[in-house]
């Protein structure tokens, strides 16, 4: 068997190979292939397994030597490579040459490998570690919402105080005030107690408006990516004020919207404050990880293989596709939209995984048990179920192979806690 490898350039190879019926595998799966059809053949004159090997092989050759052409030379792609040591990132094309029976095999496989990677500057590194403050503020912030989300509408003829929503026609208009056809929204809600700086001027506007009222006013305009693209002349006609009325703070309300569970309202806060403590506790973590990885991606440079690209796009459509059921996906839109975020994910895993190799991290049964148990004590379910899905899952073992490698660059790393406070942007 004779091959080589043609350099095309970046990350891209070529394997051209020519084997003869006589190389292995070739001559073990042709010989396999037709003594397995000869046993089973029942061929007209001859007894069922006794038909000579020079008949099949003038009368069904072709059919049978083609039916193993796929297995052949994905055994002989895998040979090569084992040979090579090469790590095949992914294949981009390959042409078997048409044949007959008894001649040599030849094919071409262009493929793009796995960049060598070797990090650098994981070590050392000058990290901040955010630990936020859960103060009374941040409690009755979050107590505020839950109001909200228990409040009721009750129409108004004016909205005065901003507390409440109103239901707006909405019309692009000419630099005369003339309507352009195709360019009206009807029943636009837009919320008064929205902070978002776009919105100030309708909102002021609105607060000063009755039912029935009309303005005209301009309108900063978004495209698909939610970026401003400029304003536009708007004609705006209120047809509905909401007064938003907000039940009271008390024991009752505490055990209405907990379902019974919390008695009085200092327990509710106190439950909230645990809520909010255990989610800014994640959001101060992935910060964090989300630091490393630019830094790291910023101090390592490679190229990264197309074809992986491709695959991460693809698996994300198919994300997409699901959760859209019937509806129809743009799959141009989206590789456009998420190409560079999945350039990005695919030299962050590169990365990763070329640090754990070097530092020979692993997840072995104490990783799976130590994660098991403070999984199992968070959520109140049994340890050793728990234990034996993690055993069996790659998922999860991938997962904490990361977070093997994070614990592994904080711990050789200077951290320096920073304490902050969540603060509360606009809300639209």
């Amino acid at each position: 068997m004779d091959y080589k490898i043609v350099d095309l350039g970046g990350l891209k190879k070529q394997l051209d190979v020519t084997a003869t019926v006589e190389d292995e595998p070739v001559k073990a799966k042709f010989d396999s292939a037709y003594s397995e059809f000869q046993r089973n053949a029942a061929i007209p004159g001859f007894r069922k397994g006794k038909t000579p090997i020079e008949i099949v092989k003038r009368r069904y050759g072709e059919e049978i030597e083609s039916s193993s052409l796929a297995d052949i030379v994905n055994d002989i792609i895998k040979e090569i490579f084992d040979k090579e040591q090469t790590k095949v990132a992914g294949v981009i094309d390959y042409n078997i040459d048409p044949r007959k029976v008894g001649e040599s095999l030849h094919f071409l496989l262009t493929y793009e490998v796995v960049p060598p990677i070797i990090p650098a500057d994981y070590k050392g590194m000058k990290l901040e570690r955010v630990m936020y403050q859960i103060t009374p503020e941040v409690v009755d912030h979050e107590l505020l919402h839950i109001r909200e989300a228990n409040s009721e509408l009750k129409e108004a003829v004016s909205l005065e105080d901003g507390n409440g929503l109103a239901t707006v026609d909405l019309q692009v208009v000419d630099e005369k005030g003339t309507p352009l056809i195709g360019q009206r929204r009807e029943n636009y809600r837009v919320d008064l107690r929205t902070k978002a700086p776009e919105l100030q001027e309708i909102r002021t506007r609105l607060m000063k408006s009755k039912v029935g009222d009309e303005f005209q006013i301009e309108l900063e305009i978004f495209d698909k990516d939610n970026k401003p693209t400029g304003k536009k002349p708007f004609k705006v006609a209120v047809k509905k004020l909401e007064q938003l009325i907000m039940p009271d703070l008390s024991d009752e309300f505490a055990k209405k919207v907990s379902g019974g569970k919390f008695e009085t309202l200092d327990v509710l806060k106190k439950d909230i404050q645990r809520d909010l403590e255990h989610y800014y506790e994640e959001k101060a973590e992935e910060e964090l990880r989300d630091k490393i990885a630019e830094e790291l991606l910023g101090k390592n440079a490679f190229d990264v293989p197309e074809s992986m690209v491709e695959d991460y796009l693809n698996d994300l459509i198919e994300e997409v596709k699901k959760k859209s059921g019937d509806h129809k996906v743009d799959e141009d839109e989206i590789r456009e939209r998420y190409r560079q975020g999945s350039i990005r994910a695919v030299r962050w895993n590169l990365l990763a995984m070329a640090i754990i190799q070097k530092e020979e991290l692993k997840v072995d049964d104490a990783v799976l048990s130590k994660a098991a148990e403070g999984e199992a004590a968070k959520y109140t379910i049994d340890r050793d179920k728990l234990l034996d899905f993690y055993r069996k899952s790659d998922d999860v073992k991938t997962k904490l192979l990361f977070n093997e490698l994070f614990n592994f660059i904080v711990d050789n790393s200077e951290v320096k806690v920073v304490e902050r406070t969540p603060i509360h942007q606009h809300e639209d």
